[in-house]
């Protein structure tokens, strides 16, 4: 399948316009005229996830977060990211990458976080604008606020996120005895948005990324934060968009990476 096909159907569903605008959504690297047969789905693209694609023979890469980021001066193999977008070009490898587009989306990763955890109930929670022609209309915005069929114990709230997760540890700040009935929810990096789920009546904001100064304001105002970490909210992204890439073509094939690693070990 053509790549600028394959990236007209991603489109329709994830429109890049969704992103915040000091974002990267976009095509990194391509042409689009390539033939793509072989798509590999990736939370980062990096020197590990370069040759696992070389090594399979993969035509794209889809990842969730931006391979171009801040300015490339040069692309020189003395430079870590010269050397990988060289590395790239020369085994012919596109880079498609989706992230605060796919963030807001609905549908996208933090409604899919939500799915995992059997919960139906959303809103939005940093209502960005209405977008009339790309979302039907309806208001997009990064976050989701949530409330639980029932209380729970945070305990056995942060156990069930640890089992759906597949994650062994996390930063809890808050009441021990808290019992979680509406929460606040932004994959990734989110614990900014501490004072504004507060403000919402929720009574935890699960996120990653969390600052000392950031936990420590967030107590004093009583607001409880769970840290799963970027890489322990986010690592989800292959498994979530699988279905849909997966669905676009019968000539493609789709595998997700088995290089995507938390950078963190817990000594």
């Amino acid at each position: 399948m053509e790549l600028r096909k394959l990236l007209d159907r991603i489109r329709e569903k994830y429109p890049e316009e969704l992103q915040y605008s000091w974002d990267n959504s976009s095509l990194n690297i391509g042409d689009l005229d390539q033939d793509i047969k072989k798509v590999m789905l990736s939370l980062e693209i990096n020197d590990r996830t370069i040759d696992e694609a070389i090594e399979k023979g993969v035509d794209l890469i889809i990842s969730h977060h931006p391979f171009l980021f801040s300015k490339v001066n040069q692309i020189a193999t003395d430079t870590v990211k010269g050397r990988l977008i060289y590395k790239m070009i020369r085994h012919n490898i596109s880079a498609y990458c989706m992230h605060t587009s796919y963030d807001v989306a609905e549908g996208g990763l933090n409604d899919y976080f939500l799915d995992l955890m059997g919960i139906e109930d959303r809103q939005i929670l940093e209502v960005e604008s209405s977008l009339d022609y790309y979302n039907g209309g309806k208001e997009y915005g990064l976050g989701r606020i949530s409330r639980l069929e029932k209380p729970m114990a945070i305990g056995d709230f942060i156990g069930l996120l640890k089992g759906k997760l597949n994650i062994d540890s996390a930063r809890y700040t808050g009441p021990k005895d808290l019992m979680v009935e509406k929460i606040a929810l932004v994959t990734g990096s989110g614990a900014e948005y501490f004072e504004m789920a507060k403000s919402k009546g929720c009574d935890l904001l699960v996120t990653g990324d969390v600052k000392y100064h950031q936990a420590m304001d967030a107590i004093d105002i009583g607001m409880a934060i769970l840290d799963f970490g970027h890489y322990g909210t986010e690592h989800i992204f292959s498994e979530s968009i699988y279905e849909f890439i997966n669905s676009i073509s019968d000539q493609i094939e789709v595998l997700i990476s088995e290089e995507n690693i938390d950078p963190f070990t817990f000594v």
